[in-house]
């Protein structure tokens, strides 16, 4: 077994099973052919406390005995393993020892080369990341995206679902071509069985270890399986700066940080000490302290990226500590655009409005971005027929799997994400803008590339939309619109609009602009409105985070007193009336931030304790 091959990563702690899913029933499946085989079935079994029993035979055989085997015991789970299969059970952790789902382990179609010999190919739901479609048993799947590595875990309640559903193959008038007199794969027909019985298959991805299914395999990264799974726990698709500079960094200090037992949440709150310090030398503006908020905010970078690889190393990632991973970093941008507005105007040049039009236009790229992402998963899970896998229900889809990106295609995408300004470009432009001691150059900088991303989504999306291109249909609403969107008493969209996804940027556009409208010329009213402007930002944050990680939004009470419409009404008061608008808005800030604050601090300790009373 490869459990304990070194070179090792992190503590043993790091490294032990969390007994979500202790012990169980092992299924080898294909054992004949496995004789001389290369797995360890008996090493496996003992790694994840499973009872092992060998499956041979032909195939109605063999599904029949895993039918009656599926049946034995509903407590525990039943994992189903392919024979030929070869992985380290360093592999398997996220599906052998994470929730109580039912779970296949399957490699993203784009990772493959060579087809002619792979696994099954299987479809998987980008809405859900289910398993809907497996090719297998002469049945070919419509729009495959992946292939099935050979492990499935099957709760122990949807035991006897699979149990039915295998029986259902074999019976003679249940599309016996489905297992006689087909060549298949008695593992690849299971997980066909378990998808055609509607059960929820949670796919799991394998990313960078090395494993091997009969003739076909993938090498994986280089090193020992624990360094493959943490090559695995850093995420690839967060930005073209952060994948080929922060990342490589990142994992060092992951690795180190696994050592010695570090919090995720922990490393959060040192990140957002560095970015803080980092606005905190800014704000000084003496010439050497910007250089040290230069090397601070890509340290903190680093240090952000490590938060998440921790967590997804040991597994114990949770709600809250996405959401503070995520409103962290928002916080940081905040401070540091307050911070060059303040040393600008300490040296005659009031850039506050310019500021509140960088806080505005973050904003607005984030909300838009989750809010189509939204409408998007609706649309997918609003489909008509459930399973959408049936073979027969799609037509004019391609039943090949992709090749796959080449060299042109990776281009065009690491441009398409450059464009979009993830974190760690935003993150760059700060440092490298730092340099020149300027912070309108910052501002401006920030501020134009902000825009040129803005436009190259709202360009593409709209573009879509509007032609009808985009497949959009009113009948599959996106139900948590409405919960974007901080109205007070106006009634909040259904979205059933085919371009009602913009109405919470919108909203935010508006209140920027009010509070432009209301500090008027004043530098010191127009630092209290970037002061409120942060904190509805924060809390458009907080909200939509919120959603994110738990699927659910701010307190309807806060909404009533203080939505946009009340927040609007008081600042046209406040410029329509006060000669000197900066003690009414500085005020008003603080109200909301208490406000918001509060409310969100309640619902983080009414979330926790629910978890703590549910286990």
């Amino acid at each position: 077994m490869t459990w304990s091959e070194p070179p090792l990563v992190g503590s043993a702690r790091a490294r032990a099973l969390r007994g979500r899913s202790a012990g169980g029933t092992l299924a080898v499946l294909g054992a004949d052919d496995a004789v001389a085989g290369p797995h360890d079935v008996d090493g496996l079994a003992e790694d994840y406390a499973l009872v092992p029993h060998r499956i041979g035979g032909d195939l109605p055989a063999a599904l029949a005995t895993l039918a009656v085997l599926a049946r034995s015991d509903d407590t525990v789970p039943l994992v189903l393993v392919a024979a030929d299969l070869t992985v380290s059970p360093v592999a398997l952790l996220d599906v052998l020892d994470g929730a109580d789902d039912t779970i296949a382990l399957v490699v993203d179609a784009a990772a493959v080369v060579d087809r002619t010999s792979a696994p099954a190919p299987v479809r998987v739901s980008p809405a859900r990341r289910l398993v809907v479609g497996v090719g297998a048993a002469g049945r070919p799947v419509a729009g495959p995206t992946a292939y099935a590595v050979g492990v499935l875990r099957v709760r122990g309640a949807d035991r006897a679902a699979l149990a039915d559903a295998l029986d259902d193959l074999d019976a003679p008038d249940a599309e016996p071509q489905a297992v006689a007199g087909t060549r298949a794969d008695a593992f690849d027909v299971a997980l066909l069985a378990a998808v055609r019985a509607d059960l929820a298959v949670r796919a799991v991805s394998l990313a960078h270890q090395q494993v091997r299914r009969g003739a076909w395999q993938l090498a994986g990264a280089t090193g020992s399986p624990w360094q493959q799974r943490l090559r695995a726990a850093s995420r690839g698709n967060d930005g073209v700066f952060s994948t080929l500079a922060i990342r490589p960094i990142s994992r060092r200090l992951t690795a180190y940080g696994l050592g010695h037992d570090w919090s995720p949440n922990a490393v959060t709150a040192v990140s957002l000490g560095l970015g803080l310090a980092a606005c905190a030398a800014v704000a000084t503006g003496l010439w050497w302290a910007w250089l040290l908020a230069a090397v601070l905010l890509q340290a903190s970078l680093v240090v952000d990226c490590v938060d998440g690889e921790i967590a997804r190393f040991t597994r114990v990632s949770n709600p809250l500590g996405g959401w503070l991973d995520a409103v962290s970093d928002r916080v940081k941008e905040f401070a540091m655009v307050a911070a060059l507005a303040w040393v600008a105007a300490r040296r005659g040049s009031d850039l506050w409005w310019l500021a509140i039009v960088v806080l505005a236009i973050f904003a607005l790229r984030h909300v838009e971005d989750h809010a189509y992402a939204m409408r998007a998963r609706a649309q997918l899970l609003g489909g008509d027929g459930w399973p959408e896998h049936r073979a027969e229900r799609v037509t004019g889809v391609s039943t090949a799997v992709p090749p796959p990106p080449g060299r042109r295609a990776r281009l065009v995408r690491d441009a398409k994400q450059v464009l979009h300004l993830p974190v760690a470009e935003r993150y760059l432009i700060m440092s490298l803008g730092l340099l020149t001691m300027s912070p309108a150059v910052v501002l401006w900088a920030l501020g134009i590339a902000s825009v040129i991303a803005l436009a190259w989504t709202q360009t593409g999306r709209l573009a879509r939309a509007l032609s009808g291109r985009d497949g959009f249909r009113s009948d599959r609403p996106d139900r948590r619109l409405a919960d974007l969107c901080d109205l007070a008493v106006l009634p909040r969209p259904s979205g059933t609009g085919r371009i009602a996804w913009q109405l919470p940027g919108v909203l935010l556009v508006v209140e920027a602009g009010a509070l432009l409208l209301a500090a008027g010329a004043d530098t010191s009213a127009r630092a209290a409105a970037y002061a409120w402007l942060a904190v509805v930002c924060w809390r458009v944050y907080d909200n939509v985070y919120r959603l994110r990680e738990t699927g659910q939004n701010g307190a309807a009470w806060l909404r009533r007193t203080s939505g946009v419409e009340v927040r609007i009404v008081v600042l046209s008061g406040i410029g329509g009336s006060l000669a000197a608008p900066a003690v009414a808005l500085g005020v008003g800030a603080l109200v909301l931030a208490v406000l918001s604050v509060g409310e969100s601090v309640v619902f983080w300790r009414q979330h926790l304790g629910r978890k703590a009373r549910q286990g």
